[in-house]
Formats: C-alpha cells, sequence, structure tokens
C-alpha cells in the first residue's frame, strides 16, 4: 500500500469516540505507531506538512502511522498520559510538562535548515498603529498568549514579564489564550489586541503565508535562545521498536516537519537538556504536576 494512504489523520480527536483509540496502543501487538503533535497551527495542516517524515517512520519501523493532533496543548500530553499516543513532537515546555504526567522521554532535537539551529525565539509583537510603542509600554493594553503549556506563547513572556515586574491578569486590560501561534499572529494583525506572544519562527512562516500584513507588525521583544521542540516516545516501548523510532528520525535530511519549517535533521537530546525550563518553571512558581 502506497505510504500516502497508510497515513490515518486523527486531528482534534476525541479519543473516546474511537473504539480503536479508546484503548492504549500496543505497537508491538497492533503493528500501528501513534504520532502526536500540539496544534500550533492548522492541525491537518501540520499532518499534511508532516507527511514526508512520518512516510520515513513508516518505512524505518515496518508500522503503519496514525497521525493525531490534540484540540489543545493539553489533549496531546493526556494522549500521552493514557497510551493513546506513541511518539509526540512537543514544544520544550509541553515536554516539560508531559515528564510529569507521563512516562516518557526525549531523544531528538529538531535542527531548522533556515538557521541551522537547534534553537528559536519567543517573541512579543504588535501593530505598528498599536499603542504599545516597546516592552515598556505594554503595560495596561490587551494582550494574547497561545496556551498555557506553550513555550514561547505562554511560558518564556510570562517570565520576561515577571521580572520586569508585570502581572498579566492584573497588568493588562485583557488576557487571551489564542489556542495556537497562526491564531495569535491573525489576532494581533486584525488589531482583536494590541500585542501578543508567539515563536520567531511560526511568526515569519505566518507572515509568508499571508496570516497577517507584517509590514504593519513590529516585533517589540525577543528572548534568548530556546531548545526546539523535541520529539520523544513513551519509556514503556519495547527497546527494539524505540531504536528503529530513533534511527528513522535520525536518518531525516531536509524534510518539512509541521509548524517546524523544513528540517535539516534530528539530533540526539536528553531530558536533561531541558531543565533550564523547570528552572524557569520555579520563577513562575508553577507547580507543573498541577497544570493539566
Amino acid at each position: 500500500m502506497h505510504a500516502l494512504k497508510k497515513l490515518v489523520v486523527a486531528a482534534a480527536l476525541t479519543l473516546c469516540a474511537s473504539s480503536a483509540w479508546a484503548q492504549p496502543n500496543d505497537p508491538a501487538k497492533s503493528g500501528v505507531l501513534r504520532i502526536g503533535f500540539i496544534p500550533a497551527e492548522d492541525s491537518r495542516a501540520m499532518v499534511r506538512q508532516s507527511q514526508a517524515i512520518l512516510d520515513i517512520v513508516a518505512k524505518g519501523t515496518g508500522m503503519k502511522i496514525e497521525a493525531f493532533v490534540g484540540s489543545d496543548y493539553n489533549g496531546t500530553i493526556e494522549a500521552l498520559r493514557n497510551g493513546h499516543v506513541d511518539v509526540a513532537l512537543l514544544g520544550p515546555f509541553s515536554y516539560v510538562l508531559a515528564t510529569t504526567q507521563a512516562p516518557v522521554e526525549a531523544f531528538a532535537v529538531t535542527v531548522i535548515a533556515k538557521t541551522m539551529q537547534p534553537s528559536y525565539r519567543a517573541i512579543i509583537i504588535a501593530r505598528e498603529d498599536s499603542p504599545v510603542k516597546s516592552f515598556e509600554t505594554i503595560k495596561g493594553h490587551t494582550f494574547a498568549f497561545v496556551d498555557p503549556g506553550s513555550t514561547s506563547g505562554y511560558m518564556v513572556p510570562a517570565a520576561a514579564f515577571k521580572k520586569a515586574g508585570i502581572t498579566p491578569e492584573k497588568d493588562f486590560k485583557q488576557v487571551m489564550y489564542s489556542g495556537g501561534h497562526d491564531a495569535t499572529i491573525v489576532a494581533v494583525g486584525e488589531g482583536k489586541v494590541n500585542a501578543g506572544a508567539v515563536a520567531d519562527r511560526i511568526y515569519e512562516r505566518g507572515c509568508a503565508k499571508g496570516l497577517a500584513d507584517c509590514s504593519k507588525i513590529k516585533v517589540i521583544w525577543k528572548s534568548d535562545q530556546i531548545w526546539n521542540d523535541p520529539v520523544l516516545y513513551r519509556k514503556t516501548l519495547p527497546e527494539d521498536i524505540k531504536k528503529k523510532i530513533r534511527e528513522a528520525f535520525y536518518s531525516v535530511k531536509n524534510l518539512p516537519f509541521g509548524e517546524m519549517g523544513t528540517v535539516a535533521r534530528f539530533d540526539p537530546i536528553t531530558d536533561k537538556d531541558y531543565d533550564a525550563l523547570r528552572e524557569i518553571a520555579k520563577t513562575l512558581n508553577l507547580d507543573l504536576t498541577k497544570m493539566k
């Protein structure tokens, strides 16, 4: 069967809606490997853009691939926790959250072809005609985060606000959670909010796709470098299957992968590489075990 026909898109799936998805998956018995994504962009577009890599994983493991995009960030983490998803591409902070709720471990980090770096930045954007002229003038205005589980769309900018003595719930006129980086770009571009936080790479792709007239948008703040999105699997998978999964991802060269754009390669990474985000969570007084 052609690889395209092997791919089952389970976008924004309600797990209980399908008897097949209602039970934890055992790839060794089912011959199916379920790969999950967080909804950084439109779910079907993310799966479509990941087709080439999913085909490589199918070939490398000899398994049928089913793709899942949660309705929100926690939806994908919950799918991992319940054994409904075996492998996932999560945001850095989403991964840290997942490790408190499910037996998962990172094994690869994405290296973006455009930068050839395994890292990116969080940015805050505002329209040129917005009353928000700089980071220092952001108080008293409307602001969009992406999701409480988003690294660049929440955690890193929230830490920057705390360092600056800004409490969003008190100091902003209104705080909204858009649910996706693309939705925040649109909200800022259409003037629905005065400013918003997104990942720089998704902003660039959103501008290229015409989500907003970016000639009328400015970047008023950017973070230090952040480790790119990790690829992880459930620790409980058989070792031979984990080895095949690792080798399949490590073999990737210059292919599209969801909101990441073109991925030059996947480099090995370990759980400890994300300890810096755990430290940021401490500064925000976040109890990661209760963020569900």
